[in-house]
């Protein structure tokens, strides 16, 4: 099966891109090599070179999703399955540059979802985000309201909008997965459990932005596994949370990245962040029943992947 991946050089994106060759799918790629200032040009290379490590020959199209022409010739040959990854990547950065942020999450949808109309792709498989819910608490479904609490979370809810309606409208099949707090082997230094280690290993103050909030960190392994799932599942036309299943708060989390490290840092709490809104363990039922997904690694499992990683980066 032919399968376009957005967004393929970035750190689910690229898991993806892996695992789909290893199970004999054609594999493009369209992404814009664009970090949006995170980390120092040398670093990115070194780090693109390490997530494609292990990929075979996949046609690459360099450019941007909210372009025409780039997702034309992105989509020669014609796909099967678009999963689009391609976006501003943090809430952050998003709010930073409202005007470039929306248009790249909600145009560049829209833009894929165009071609995709014309060129008869079978599934449009949209990465969206746990933001969308906003403020919500432990057991959130995928049918809870949606209120969210910063222009990302806005952006994404209004792409997952436009998604639909080109089911309504012109029939095409999607499936709609909302990842929470992804981390591992492979990320950039920008994220939160990053910043944390970054600061444990150099015994520096950690800083955390309300402590007792809880986000459903979900190893990288598992969240490409569920988008995976979703994409080729015969089950169409719904959303899917694919998360651990399992909140920790952002204290905990902390700690025990100061304790893996051995790291004599301590711990400084801010209080609430206003572009964070206060989350739980989502409900991952759904996925779990239609899908087959079950996540396999733990968040001790995981934060250990990590730090072998980083270790051997360093």
């Amino acid at each position: 099966m032919r399968i376009l991946v957005t967004g393929g050089y970035g750190f689910i994106g690229s898991r993806i891109v892996e695992k789909l060759q290893g199970m004999g799918h054609d594999v493009s790629v369209l992404d814009n090599s664009e970090d949006y200032g995170v980390i120092s040009t040398i670093d990115l290379e070194n780090l693109y070179k390490w997530r494609q490590r292990k990929w075979n020959k996949v046609h690459r199209t360099s450019g941007d999703v909210t372009n025409r022409l780039n997702v034309l010739s992105s989509f020669r040959p014609r796909p099967d399955i678009v999963i689009h990854l391609a976006s501003y990547p943090r809430a952050k950065i998003v709010n930073s540059d409202p005007v470039f942020g929306t248009n790249n999450i909600i145009g560049g949808t829209v833009n894929l979802l165009w071609h995709c109309q014309h060129m008869s792709v079978k599934k449009f498989v949209f990465i969206s985000s746990s933001m969308i819910y906003g403020h919500f608490s432990a057991g959130t479904k995928e049918d809870a309201d949606t209120k969210p609490s910063n222009i990302y979370g806005e952006a994404k809810l209004s792409a997952e909008r436009m998604v639909t309606h080109y089911h309504t409208q012109y029939g095409i099949d999607y499936a709609i997965v909302r990842p929470s707090g992804v981390y591992g082997p492979g990320d950039m230094e920008d994220r939160v459990l990053s910043k944390f280690f970054k600061r444990a290993m150099n015994n520096e103050t950690v800083t955390v932005h309300d402590g007792d909030n809880k986000v459903d960190f979900t190893y990288v392994e598992d969240t490409a596994d569920g988008i995976i799932k979703a994409a080729l599942s015969d089950v169409k036309n719904m959303s899917f949370n694919i998360t651990a299943g399992n909140a920790t708060s952002l204290r905990t989390a902390a700690e025990k990245i100061i304790a893996l490290t051995g790291s004599d840092s301590n711990i400084v709490d801010t209080g609430a962040h206003k572009l964070y809104p206060k989350r739980g363990t989502l409900d991952i039922t759904r996925a779990k029943t239609l899908l087959g997904y079950e996540p396999k690694t733990s968040f001790d499992q995981g934060l250990e992947k990590y730090y072998e990683w980083l270790q051997n980066k360093i």
